[in-house]
């Protein structure tokens, strides 16, 4: 069985009703395979759980490298602030959703040449970094 988000980090429930004590207290009690699109993108702007965070990121990638939370190709552009070091030992991973990306961008149907040229810078500073 694999362990929920408070069993693998330590954690414990944060007492207080604003927003992110809530987000907080319903992530812990997920598993990592449990994390939405939502949760992984939040994780990493909050540098909370960054593991788990990560591991999702580079599964929901693959399916879909437009994915996002606030703005689509959110998942992309948070990807070139992973820890070089997670990207080099999954860099297999990181090939395959670059080759898809790239692959993504002729066929996708753009809504203005701002978001293609943001997204492919995205895919660029990846691609830079491994």
């Amino acid at each position: 069985m694999e362990e929920k988000i408070r069993d693998l980090y330590k954690c414990n429930k944060l007492i207080g009703d604003d927003s992110l004590v809530i987000w907080h207290n319903q992530v812990i009690e997920k598993k990592v395979d449990e994390l939405s699109i939502s949760d992984v993108a939040r994780c990493i702007r909050q540098n909370l759980f960054l593991e788990s965070a990560y591991e999702m990121l580079l599964v929901y990638l693959l399916h879909n490298p437009y994915a996002g939370d606030v703005y689509e190709g959110e998942l992309m552009d948070k990807a070139g602030e992973i820890d070089h070091d997670y990207l080099i030992k999954h860099k297999e991973t990181i090939l395959e959703i670059i080759e898809n990306a790239k692959s993504f961008i002729a066929k996708y149907d753009w809504q203005c040449d701002e978001d293609k040229s943001e997204f492919i810078e995205a895919v660029d500073k990846l691609s830079e970094i491994i």
